[in-house]
């Protein structure tokens, strides 16, 4: 079974993939990005520091990256003998999301450029590579002002000020973006609300999630 964390920056997704992936032995967990993928984070880097025309491309690089990687996770998970009816595979965000991104850094040029992102990206999404399940971690505009300041990763410190509008407006739109994004594609959901909650408390109710969604299946 493949099951994707989801939700905006910060909303504590590769701690739970993580914890998730610890706590059940028989899985195989794909992050977005290694921390040390020079490309991602130049990207990232440009973009907070809103270097022109970089989104397409970034958008662009992310999902043939994300798929890749999906493909070649596959691969092992079954090399280790895993299968998709007994064991899973833990996404930390997936492929869909980045169309939410893609929504807020090209809502500022011109109708076209979004319009044709739009049709290039629901062309080349490909849906066998969609979770099963999807669990979304729901945190509130403080919640990430809070935690991003917390973690303390450079390009987000550094060019926080300048970037608060695209912040503001990127969590205004990314649960409801997400509904739509998987009620289109057919993608299985649940929302778990992480304001106020820590890691152990938010990581028992995923585990409810997923329970409850397999007994759903039989």
């Amino acid at each position: 079974m493949v099951i994707a964390i989801s939700g905006m920056i910060g909303a504590g997704k590769s701690t739970l993939s993580k914890n998730l992936h610890w706590i059940m032995k028989n899985s195989l967990l794909l992050e977005e990005f290694e921390e040390d993928n020079d490309v991602f984070n130049t990207f990232l880097k440009w973009l907070y520091e809103k270097k022109k025309n970089i989104d397409i491309g970034f958008q662009a690089y992310i999902l043939e990256s994300l798929s890749s990687n999906f493909q070649k996770g596959m691969k092992e998970f079954e090399n280790l003998g895993f299968t998709s009816e007994k064991d899973y595979i833990f996404l930390d965000r997936f492929n869909l999301e980045h169309y939410i991104f893609a929504v807020v850094t090209l809502s500022k040029k011109r109708k076209k450029y979004l319009e044709a992102f739009d049709k290039m990206f629901h062309e080349i999404i490909d849906e066998k590579e969609n979770p099963d399940l999807a669990i979304f971690l729901d945190i509130s505009y403080e919640t990430f002002e809070e935690r991003i300041l917390q973690r303390g990763r450079k390009s987000e410190i550094d060019n926080y000020e300048i970037n608060k509008e695209y912040f503001k407006e990127l969590h205004s739109l990314y649960k409801d973006l997400f509904i739509n994004l998987a009620k289109r594609y057919g993608i299985a959901y649940e929302i778990i609300n992480c304001n106020n909650k820590d890691d152990l408390t938010v990581t028992a109710e995923a585990i409810k999630i997923i329970k409850n969604f397999e007994e759903s299946k039989k």
